[in-house]
Order: C-alpha cells, then structure tokens, then sequence
C-alpha cells in the first residue's frame, strides 16, 4: 500500500513538471512572436526570404536589361545588410545611393536614371549564380544586362544604419 502511494505521488510529480515544461515553451514562443511583430511594426526593418523572376530594369538606357530589387529604397534611409541569393543564371550584384541633388564627381560611375530620381550603382559581386554578399546604401538588387528573365531565391536582412557626417 505505501509503495503504490509512492509510485502514484512520483508520476504525479512527473506529470506535474511535464505541464509545466510544455506551458513554459508555449509561453517563450508567444514572446517571441510578440516581439517579432512590435519589432516589424515599430521600426523601418526588411528580412525576408523568397523567390522571385526578373523585371525589365526600369533605368534610362537599361530597358532591355533585367533585375530584381532585393531591398526597394525609401526616402533618405541608407540600408547595411547581408544578401544570401541561388540564381537560375549568372547575374551581378549591385548596390546604390540615392544622389539626386548631387554631384556625380566619380567619373567612372555610370549613374542610372530612373523617375526623375538618380543612382549611383556599385557592383558587389560579377557573374555570380549564388553567395553571400554585405552591403551598404539606399537599395540592392540582381541585375543581367540580358533581356531573358530569371529567378531568384534569396534572404536578406537589412536595417536602417546611421552615418556619421
């Protein structure tokens, strides 16, 4: 009799801590879910992982070019970040600044036009059909200089960064 007492308050204990682990988990992944929505809701903020096709690049003199756009610009945000990209054929990574109002005193950028607005383009990677790349500026996209389209999965993860003036 004492022994079976024992062995019923050790499979209570048991199942005791077993709905205490599992209301303990459900708990962390409810916070985690919570802050991931204030942090997405409250802060200028890109990560996301997809697959895309190409467009026509939409840049005067580029129209039978095509791209991508990895990270889209916002006005006056310059973006530092990691790309991770698989691409179905070799294409060329390019970051760019926003230098409307300015002037372009590098002599070997060829800036792109598009919208009355104009960019100073940097090529990260050449040729490439997949890596990991970092970048810093106002946007980051795939580009081929072909007319063919072509997809693209990749992740990124990009925030606002400050620069010091």
């Amino acid at each position: 009799m004492i022994s079976d007492r024992v062995n019923f308050s050790d499979k209570s204990l048991d199942l005791g801590l077993l709905i205490v682990a599992i209301a303990g988990i459900v708990l962390g992944t409810s916070t985690n879910i919570m802050l991931s929505n204030n942090i997405n809701n409250n802060e200028v903020y890109a990560q996301q992982q997809i697959t895309s096709t190409s467009v026509q690049h939409n840049a005067k003199g580029h129209q039978t070019h095509q791209v991508i756009n990895l990270q889209n610009t916002t006005e006056g945000i310059i973006y530092g970040g990691t790309v991770t990209f698989n691409s179905s054929k070799p294409l060329d990574i390019i970051a760019y600044d926003d230098i409307t109002g300015q002037t372009n005193t590098n002599a070997t950028v060829q800036v792109w036009e598009v919208d009355g607005k104009k960019y100073a383009p940097k090529a990260l990677m050449k040729n490439a059909t997949e890596g990991t790349v970092n970048f810093e500026g106002a946007g980051i996209l795939t580009h081929s200089t072909t007319s063919e389209p072509y997809q693209v999965t990749f992740s990124i993860n990009a925030a606002p960064i400050t620069k010091s003036q």
